[in-house]
């Protein structure tokens, strides 16, 4: 028997406000900005992790990846593929909504999916305010982005 999940995405709104507050704006200036008061912001930042949080466990369920780290309000995911033997990173962003990401050694110049992610990746970087090196590869990239994203959560120690 199947189970049926029942998610949705976050409204824009929402999705705005979850970012400020990951981008570490206070809740009082979220509620000026956007004109509403300032128990909407908490209440719309709430529904939006709930909400997240969701997405990216059910990303990673229809993938079959077993996760290791779960963070709603960053929207990011860590977790091994056994089928593909890599790790993977789930991503959530109010621009690119979720993303599935696994690490491997690609050929980038030659896929034809090199431009998309790389305007993916380098999105994620500004909406996390990281910076990036410029010519290299996608997935050298996401190996950079993704560490320093862990590294922030606290996921990785420096040296590992």
């Amino acid at each position: 028997m199947f189970e049926i999940f029942s998610f949705r995405y976050p409204t824009k709104r929402q999705s705005l406000i979850w970012l400020k507050r990951r981008q570490k704006v206070p809740p009082s200036q979220i509620a000026v900005e956007l004109g509403v008061s300032r128990p909407f912001v908490s209440q719309a930042q709430r529904i939006a992790e709930q909400r997240i949080g969701k997405l990216l466990a059910h990303a990673a369920r229809v993938n079959r990846i077993r996760l290791d780290h779960l963070s709603k309000e960053y929207g990011f995911a860590v977790g091994y593929s056994p089928i593909n033997k890599t790790t993977v990173y789930i991503t959530y962003s109010p621009e690119f909504q979720i993303q599935v990401w696994y690490d491997h050694e690609g050929d980038c110049k030659s896929c034809s999916l090199r431009a998309e992610c790389d305007e993916i990746l380098r999105g994620l970087a500004s909406e996390w305010q990281i910076g990036l090196p410029t010519g290299k590869q996608p997935t050298e990239i996401a190996k950079i982005l993704f560490e320093k994203i862990m590294r922030r959560l606290q996921w990785l120690q420096d040296g590992t």
